[in-house]
């Protein structure tokens, strides 16, 4: 049974060069999964409004869903959607606004956060939540409605690895009941079990295509095997000879035995979903109020807001936090004309960058791939001494992935030192080491220790699999 079906639609936005979308057709069926690969900017996510029927602009074309049709979407940062101030709140919402009983609320509720993978008291503040638990919620929040269509913005970036097998998991069981799902993402690869239907987005329309062998990194394609360097002789720009970082309410975050990272290093920070990767980057740029004292300096001292200047700086994971100029152009000069820095590096960074296009634009109608290039360039171009990156590849097809790579490669030959957060190995990226959080444990691994596809596993078999611990 078809349950909503887009017919010939063609819409653009009065900045966009061009249409988004070009007569576009697309029919959804009970227990199919289509996935969408698209470059960043091509309008994946504007389909999802699409489809859930709340864009905001007039399109031409018929958007025709069955009747009744309750339809689940999941945006790609799922802040924007919350509306309550506790994890229990949040996922009961839509059963109060559908009159279910007080009493059958409790269970449904639970129901729902299990089938998410959060496994979290009702009473939990969401404040409290990473940016991936906090996707986990909003999954709840949209199960606990059984709607007929799920749809999903780039959840394999937002997810850690077990995230992502639970999902694949539920993808499944949703299928069989019947339940149509929409996956927009730039790894084509993700959730391949449950796909029934993969799509390009390209030219405004939707493209059959075929999956094709992804391929096979071997051990001695890791970027990272060649890049130990002798940086005993230099002052390290963060040190620490054991961590304990933990909040204020004494929930314990990770211990470990100590840290360094030099100019010019590019470490590579890995771990779960609330594991503390956040935490630490906003830690060491002396952002994080709510956490205990740390034994720990940043280039040469504690950590504190507004020490660093130019010296430091760190791309949130939600890169819209940190935009709030009226063009890109002028965001990107913002930074270089407070610390006196010769304002013509901004828009030479972006036409590095490949994102001259989009120098009068406002940041604030880019796709979540563009505000992220921009809130990178934006730093890049202060040339700090520190780089701290939250996920910097959230949002990017493999073109930007590359373009995102080069300039780290290039600052680290600057002897600018870099550490960057991520689920999971980037094997693109050459790094120097492993900062990886298991178990409430963080361990520093030697890249060039890594063996085969080792490279590839989730960090907790690292040190079974062959990693060695330098921490």
């Amino acid at each position: 049974m078809c349950l909503l079906e887009l017919k010939a639609v063609s819409f653009g936005y009065q900045a966009a060069i061009g249409e988004l979308f070009d007569e576009l057709s697309l029919q959804l069926r009970q227990g199919e999964c289509h996935l969408i690969h698209g470059s960043t900017g091509s309008g994946k996510s504007t389909l999802l409004k699409l489809l859930v029927g709340v864009l905001s602009r007039p399109f031409s074309g018929e958007r025709v869903c069955q009747q009744p049709c309750s339809i689940g979407v999941v945006m790609q940062d799922p802040n924007v959607q919350l509306l309550r101030q506790t994890v229990g709140a949040e996922v009961a919402f839509a059963l109060e606004n559908s009159g279910v009983p007080s009493n059958k609320m409790i269970d449904l509720v639970a129901h729902a956060l299990r089938q998410a993978g959060l496994y979290v008291a009702l009473n939990t503040p969401i404040a409290n939540l990473s940016l991936g638990q906090r996707y986990r919620l909003m999954i709840a929040a949209q199960l606990v409605s059984s709607p007929q269509i799920l749809l999903l913005d780039e959840p394999w970036a937002q997810l850690d690895n077990q995230g992502v097998d639970e999902l694949t998991e539920l993808l499944f069981e949703l299928q069989r009941r019947g339940m149509a799902i929409v996956i927009v993402e730039h790894h084509r690869g993700a959730f391949s079990q449950c796909v029934t239907h993969r799509w390009m987005l390209s030219g405004g329309k939707l493209i059959s295509y075929q999956p094709c062998d992804e391929p096979v990194i071997s051990v001695c394609q890791l970027p990272g095997l060649n890049r130990r360097r002798d940086l005993s002789l230099l002052a390290p720009v963060v040190v620490s000879k054991a961590l304990t970082l933990q909040f204020n309410d004494n929930k314990l975050l990770f211990h470990s035995s100590g840290l360094n990272l030099y100019p010019g290093e590019v470490v590579a920070l890995i771990g779960d979903n609330g594991s503390g990767k956040s935490t630490l980057l906003k830690a060491l740029a002396g952002i994080q109020s709510d956490i205990g004292a740390l034994d720990l300096n940043v280039l040469g001292v504690r950590p504190k807001l507004g020490r660093y200047g130019a010296s430091l700086a760190l791309l949130h994971q939600r890169p819209s936090r940190q935009l709030f100029e009226s063009t890109v152009i002028e965001e990107m000069q913002f930074s270089l004309k407070c610390y006196g820095l010769p304002i013509e590096r901004g828009i030479g960074m972006l036409t590095k960058l490949g994102l001259s296009t989009l120098a009068n634009l406002s940041p604030h109608t880019l796709s979540y791939g563009q505000q992220h290039l921009v809130a990178l360039a934006s730093l890049a171009c202060l040339q700090p001494k520190l780089l701290l990156l939250d996920d910097p590849f959230a949002g990017l097809d493999s073109r930007y992935v590359d373009v995102v790579v080069d300039l780290i490669n290039e600052l680290s030959q600057q002897g600018c030192a870099i550490l960057l957060s991520n689920h999971r190995v980037q094997p693109q990226l050459a790094v120097d080491h492993y900062w990886c959080i298991a178990q409430q444990t963080l361990r520093c691994y030697r890249a060039e220790s890594l063996a085969g596809e080792v490279a590839l596993k989730h960090c907790d078999g690292m040190v079974s699999d062959g990693y060695q611990d330098v921490g």
